[in-house]
């Protein structure tokens, strides 16, 4: 999850400390996030997503697509 929460950060032009300013949380761990040091609850997907401005069916339909490993599809 933390490489798709990357990927829509930066395709929205944010900063980590800019996420970390709209979750009210410290910029170390949106970079815990991203590294997946820190797994997100899925009251949290919901949170991050409002900060991305994006849904949290995104977010999960990204980390869907980008599963390991694809097995057949």
């Amino acid at each position: 999850m933390g490489k798709v929460l990357r990927k829509l950060r930066m395709e929205s032009g944010l900063k980590q400390d800019q996420v970390a300013a709209r979750l009210g949380i410290n910029q170390s761990m949106v970079s815990k996030f991203e590294s997946g040091e820190r797994s997100l609850h899925l009251g949290e997907v919901y949170a991050y997503a409002k900060a991305l401005d994006t849904t949290p069916e995104r977010i999960l339909q990204e980390v869907w697509d980008n599963r390991l490993p694809r097995h057949g599809n």
